[in-house]
């Protein structure tokens, strides 16, 4: 009778693992990426470069999630320059609790052809491209938190996840900044988003190109607010 009721206890088990889904629960850790730098400027238009834009919305973030408990991790705080693969090299290798899983945001700014051109967007990786989350050189601790899945249903999983977690941030933007276009959300094939083995989203912050989208990009009361969208997001994905 004893030994029924532990292999009960563990079917149940297996049952209930085999239905959870890793990205449930609480973000355990941010990896915030600062488009381009050192090198690499980005876009540039009205007196301004990418690189130093990203870098000051990324340690606005940073510091807005730090003030609410949660672990960050930046590809670079400084003006350097890092390939792509070393952006998601990072956050592939990071360290996290266990109990919650990571997630892995990119900061851009936009810029177009046509002055013109204006407002906020978020991108996921397409729905289509299954992200290697089971690869032989992804870390022990990302292979303990997606053993007893599949790759298919892990990118299931993930989808569902980048989606809402853009969705909440686009939201959130456009409820804080009821005037400025909100141009949605969108998918492409970026390699961080290709590549980063867990939930994704890539933030085009404005317009460059854009003499009003500029101005507003580079205010600090406008860094801070996204800050505190994005950290909203978070707190409901």
């Amino acid at each position: 009778m004893k030994r029924l009721l532990l292999l009960i206890i563990l079917i149940i088990s297996c049952l209930a693992h085999a239905a959870a889904d890793p990205f449930t629960g609480h973000v355990s850790l941010v990896i915030l990426d600062a488009g381009h730098g050192g090198k690499d400027p980005g876009a540039g238009a009205n007196g301004l470069e990418e690189k130093d834009i990203t870098l000051e919305i990324v340690l606005k973030i940073r510091d807005e999630l730090l003030s609410r408990g949660y672990g960050v991790l930046l590809t670079r705080d400084t003006d350097t320059y890092l390939d792509l693969r070393e952006r998601t090299d990072a956050a592939n290798s990071a360290d996290f609790d266990m109990d919650g899983f990571p997630v892995f945001i990119s900061v851009h700014i936009n810029s177009a052809s046509s002055s013109s051109a204006s407002g906020f967007e978020v991108y996921v990786k397409r729905s289509a491209h299954d992200v290697a989350m089971l690869s032989p050189s992804s870390s022990d601790r990302l292979m303990l938190k997606y053993s007893g899945y599949d790759n298919s249903t892990l990118n299931d999983m993930l989808n569902r996840t980048n989606l809402r977690l853009a969705s909440l941030i686009c939201s959130g933007f456009e409820k804080e900044f009821p005037l400025v276009n909100m141009r949605g959300v969108k998918s492409e094939d970026f390699y961080v988003l290709n590549t980063a083995w867990m939930p994704a989203v890539l933030i085009e912050v404005l317009f460059i190109s854009n003499p009003d989208d500029a101005r507003m990009m580079t205010d600090d009361v406008f860094q801070r607010s996204l800050a505190s969208v994005i950290a909203d997001a978070l707190d409901n994905l």
